[in-house]
């Protein structure tokens, strides 16, 4: 028994240290050293497409439950306060000047609370549009990625 303990102990200890010594330089994702500073990514703008104007298509979803993303500039937009929600100027209905606009979902709403003209108000916990629905950046990916979303049931 006690042969057996300090064989295994043996063996574990001797399986250790070549593992830790045959171990090449760690290389971090990016192909860099890891013991090189970090770089950040060239800073990118957010797509400079002003709402309503131009041809804007909606941004494919890359899974069931995403929000829907924003593409266009929204800058002028933010912060979003109580009393200052820009995006509500547009998305609270879903035609603007003639034009199809994708409207608030119905959870945003409040089903007991009425605004000022008897309809049903925007639920405050989901007031902050931007905490959900982001601007993209045209970018390449950091790393390699083979993800495929499933965006139809």
């Amino acid at each position: 028994m006690k042969k057996t303990l300090i064989g295994v102990t043996l063996a574990a200890l001797l399986a250790g240290f070549i593992g830790c010594n045959s171990t090449s330089q760690l290389v971090s994702m990016r192909g860099d050293g890891v013991e090189l500073p970090d770089h950040a990514p060239v800073s990118k703008s957010y797509s400079e497409k002003t709402p309503g104007v131009g041809d804007q298509r909606l941004i494919t979803r890359t899974f069931l439950t995403q929000p829907p993303l924003v593409p266009h500039a929204i800058e002028k937009y933010v912060p979003i306060t109580y009393d200052d929600n820009g995006c509500l100027e547009c998305h609270i209905t879903d035609e603007l000047r003639g034009k199809k606009l994708p409207k608030m979902g119905a959870s945003h709403f409040s089903k007991t609370v009425l605004d000022e003209d008897g309809n049903p108000a925007v639920e405050m916990s989901r007031y902050q549009c931007d905490t959900c629905h982001v601007p993209q950046v045209d970018a390449k990916p950091l790393v390699d990625n083979v993800f495929n979303g499933v965006t139809k049931r």
